[in-house]
């Protein structure tokens, strides 16, 4: 997950809430946890995204509730460095540390969470299920997004008029898409998750 974005927002704000309490649960019950980093090479653009989370700059770290997880042992941290993490996971020798940690831990079910819904989240679950449907991923069985801990951000027209190429892009709206593609690639989507 990214930074979020400095003005407050309640999708992201409730997002960032519900991971931190995720992890604070998993990482107490020495649960395994992946969590990417977004980490962008400023020299591979990625349209139609504008340059973002530049490795190295303050947006390619962790947002600061959870900057913690980078000490936990449990927590396995990948910097990627394109839009779909499971893409971002593959090592130039062809392996892919994702699936790793999938088989080194046994993961039958993973819970999903983070930014943008529609099109970091949504891209790395249906990576994940296509990969899962091939067999790629033993003993994996089911991906779950959980809705609260998943965010995207607002766009309006008014700003993408300013903007050459720009797209209106309705926090709400986009948000929802992102939940329902992914519901019809074959992920469940959770409104709640209790321990």
């Amino acid at each position: 997950m990214a930074r979020a974005p400095t003005a407050p927002n309640k999708q992201i704000s409730g997002m960032v809430d519900e991971t931190l309490r995720l992890a604070t649960e998993f990482c107490k019950n020495k649960w395994p946890v992946f969590a990417f980093k977004d980490s962008h090479h400023p020299d591979i653009p990625e349209p139609p995204y504008p340059p973002h989370c530049i490795a190295g700059t303050d947006e390619s770290k962790l947002v600061p509730a959870l900057q913690w997880l980078e000490n936990e042992p449990n927590v396995t941290l990948r910097c990627k460095d394109c839009i779909d993490g499971f893409l971002g996971s593959i090592e130039k020798d062809g392996s892919n540390v994702f699936v790793e940690w999938v088989k080194t831990n046994q993961i039958k079910v993973i819970l999903v969470v983070g930014i943008c819904t529609d099109i970091c989240v949504l891209d790395f679950v249906c990576s994940a299920l296509a990969a899962r449907n091939h067999g790629f991923l033993p003993p994996l069985e089911d991906v779950i997004v959980y809705s609260h801990a998943c965010a995207t951000f607002d766009l309006p027209a008014l700003v993408t008029r300013t903007i050459k190429g720009a797209l209106t892009h309705p926090q709400e709206l986009m948000h929802h898409v992102g939940l329902y593609m992914a519901k019809g690639r074959g992920a469940k989507v959770a409104s709640e998750v209790s321990f």
